[in-house]
């Protein structure tokens, strides 16, 4: 059965786009650290707590949103940004790259962990750019170890579709 085919986002560039990041207070500085060490500018930048509601009437056209909760014991935490992708949505553009990071309650993030979560996520914003499939990129031997050691940390990375 084939799929049905889906809106791509065009390739996001960091220099000139427009981005939101949205996270728990004590993931915030280093979601922001990362965002500048990948190239993003930071007056182009929008910081939102998850806790921080955004005005009401404000509206933005940001391409792309970075979440990051952290989840402390039993706490759902995909709900959770799940329910701060929500919040945000009227920040970014109808079509704009929503990824989604999730660190256990027990995780330090280290500046190791730090550098591979970031080439993780630009990984995520590549494969959310690519016009098909088969252009992808291609998640290279280093990459996976990557992110195996990600996943042993306790950090999850995944994109997310809100309202389709």
């Amino acid at each position: 059965m084939a799929r049905a085919p889906r809106e791509r986002h065009e390739p996001v560039d960091l220099a000139s786009a427009e981005v939101v990041l949205a996270g728990t207070q004590d993931l915030l500085p280093v979601l922001r650290a990362a965002a500048v060490r990948a190239g993003v500018d930071a007056t182009r930048m929008r910081v939102v707590g998850v806790d921080d509601l955004p005005d009401p009437g404000e509206t933005g056209q940001a391409e792309l949103a970075v979440i990051a909760i952290r989840r402390p014991g039993e706490d759902p935490a995909f709900h959770r940004a799940h329910e701060a992708a929500e919040l945000i949505a009227p920040l970014l553009a109808p079509n704009a790259v929503r990824i989604v990071v999730t660190v256990s309650g027990l995780t330090r993030l280290a500046p190791k962990v730090e550098r591979t979560l970031t080439s993780e996520v630009l990984h995520q914003i590549g494969a959310a750019s690519a016009p098909s499939g088969f252009e992808r990129p291609f998640r290279n031997f280093r990459m996976r170890l990557g992110l195996a050691g990600l996943r042993a940390a306790g950090v999850r990375v995944f994109r997310i579709r809100i309202g389709e």
